[in-house]
């Protein structure tokens, strides 16, 4: 049972889009292989973050919000690659932030090792962050109701597009529905309309025994493509305590 409080009227009716991206890339998102093949070929010269909808300057005013409180609040961005976001999160939260990204590209993660092996002073000095192999369907590094904020910028949405990708995408929201806090929040991020979305968060969570609270946001417009942001929380609190 999910229920969904759009906070602004969504007015775009659209599937789910293939990417722009090489044939390989398109059809084959949900592939590791594929993944660490792409990070490989994209940082041959020269490190560059990849963000694949927009990066930390675009989303900073939709997600700063959400990070609230004086003590330290942990955040787990789930396929990070090599975005910036939770670079970007470490380095201006005010609040004392410990974000951990993970990635199951280990190309990936041993690029932004590379990158941030002398941090960039964060805005908090108590502030953390780390990068990890990890795997979104079996987040197995991690304990129950672990984070405060989990975020998901575009990791579902590559699972979706591949062949075989919703299974995988519903265990990914299963995995964070586990690894929330009482009272956290999971955003993600999509290009993907509310009338494809909220249906499949609901298909999803059927059998958890969960009650959802979905909310939606529209972000506007990115390079021609209007983007939404999904704030997934557990309405019945009780059920998963």
């Amino acid at each position: 049972r999910a229920i969904v409080c759009p906070l602004r009227q969504a007015v775009w009716v659209r599937s789910r889009q293939r990417s722009s991206m090489s044939d390989d890339l398109t059809y084959n998102m949900d592939k590791k292989a594929t993944w660490d093949r792409f990070y490989t070929e994209n940082q041959a010269e020269r490190f560059k973050h990849f963000d694949w909808f927009f990066g930390y300057d675009v989303v900073s005013e939709f997600l700063l919000p959400f990070i609230r409180g004086k003590h330290s609040f942990s955040v787990l961005d789930v396929g990070c690659g090599t975005s910036d976001v939770g670079p970007g999160l470490y380095k201006h939260s005010a609040t004392p932030v410990h974000v951990f990204c993970v990635d199951f590209s280990c190309v990936a993660v041993e690029h932004m090792h590379h990158q941030f092996l002398n941090l960039p002073k964060p805005k908090n000095c108590r502030s953390e962050l780390h990068f990890m192999e990890s795997d979104a369907t079996e987040l197995k590094e991690f304990q129950s109701q672990s984070f405060n904020l989990v975020l998901d910028k575009g990791t579902s949405d590559a699972l979706l597009r591949a062949s075989d990708g919703a299974k995988k995408a519903s265990k990914v929201l299963l995995e964070c529905l586990r690894v929330l806090k009482p009272h956290g929040n999971i955003l993600q991020f999509s290009d993907e309309d509310p009338d494809a979305r909220i249906p499949f968060l609901q298909l999803a969570n059927k059998d958890s025994g969960q009650d959802l609270s979905i909310a939606v946001q529209e972000l506007g417009s990115f390079r021609g493509v209007n983007y939404f942001m999904y704030i997934i929380n557990l309405q019945d609190l009780g059920s998963v305590l």
